[in-house]
């Protein structure tokens, strides 16, 4: 392992490349065929069918990425990774599996987050202690969501799951998605706010996707953190340890500007943010889930 001078050090957004044949095999077989020649038959394969695609800004361009990128390694694979860079563990976030909240079937929804989770334990977490994994839930069944988390959380051991955004219809902060809070308040787990797109954000006619890809992510977590924080999910749920993933600190930096005199001049006649306060220095925010 590569020598470094702390004590420990994490990789809390550790993103692998998921093999959309293996998960298939979690998954039902009256959804997907489990006989590989029928499912490619019916449109399923390494690159579509089980996850929608994340925008049309991802395709199409003369893009290339550094040496090594977005390489479907396996466990073994992900440990020399580990190894070579002198990283102790890691969170294992989705990639293809972030669009999750773009998907309109809820029983596709259902199914594929359980075989997603289901393959991720099977294939890393159960491979190696040094990975810890972040389950998906089907956001758009919030009952669902909740079975899914505490089966992500209690069965499977995974320090919480991710909150796909922008699409899932509503923003974070939503009233229909409190249950879901309350499941990961009781549960004490992780809940992650990460991209995994960049359609609808102003950004659709640009040009290249590295402009998409500078602005996509903070502001998809600004608009995150702005829902929860002024709907008073982080004061309902305090057990919830909640983060926003890869948008660096200069989006937090804002919100931290524009919050507290937003809320002074423009306050709500609403009983349920009586006791709201948005200052986001009152709650610890994290870049990383692990602490199971």
């Amino acid at each position: 392992m590569a020598d470094t001078n702390l004590e420990l050090v994490i990789d809390g957004d550790g993103h692998l490349v998921e093999d959309m044949d293996a998960i298939g095999e979690f998954m039902p077989e009256d959804l997907i065929p489990k006989d590989l020649v029928a499912r490619q038959a019916r449109g399923w394969n390494n690159s579509l069918g089980l996850f929608p695609a994340a925008d049309h800004l991802h395709a199409a361009q003369p893009v290339r990425h550094p040496k090594g990128s977005f390489v479907q390694a396996d466990a073994d694979g992900w440990v020399d990774f580990l190894d070579d860079v002198g990283i102790d563990t890691a969170v294992l976030f989705a990639t293809r599996a972030l669009t999750s909240g773009m998907i309109t079937n809820r029983e596709w929804a259902i199914a594929v987050t359980r075989g997603y989770n289901d393959w991720l334990h099977q294939t890393y977490v159960q491979r190696s202690p040094r990975f810890k994994g972040l389950g998906i839930i089907p956001m758009i069944e919030p009952q669902a969501a909740v079975e899914e988390l505490n089966h992500a959380v209690t069965d499977l051991g995974f320090c919480g799951a991710i909150l796909p955004s922008p699409n899932l219809g509503r923003h974070h902060g939503a009233k229909e998605y409190w249950p879901v809070y309350e499941e990961a308040n009781r549960l004490g787990c992780m809940m992650a706010a990460h991209a995994g797109g960049h359609s609808g954000l102003g950004f659709d006619t640009f040009e290249y996707l590295a402009s998409a890809h500078a602005l996509g992510h903070p502001v998809t977590l600004m608009t995150s953190f702005a829902s929860i924080v002024f709907n008073g999910v982080l004061d309902k749920y305090p057990n919830v340890r909640f983060g926003w993933m890869e948008g660096g600190i200069g989006w937090f930096l804002m919100c931290l500007e524009r919050f507290n005199r937003s809320y002074e001049t423009h306050q709500f006649v609403d009983p349920r943010l009586a006791t709201t306060k948005s200052d986001p220095n009152r709650h610890k925010t994290a870049d990383s889930g692990l602490k199971r």
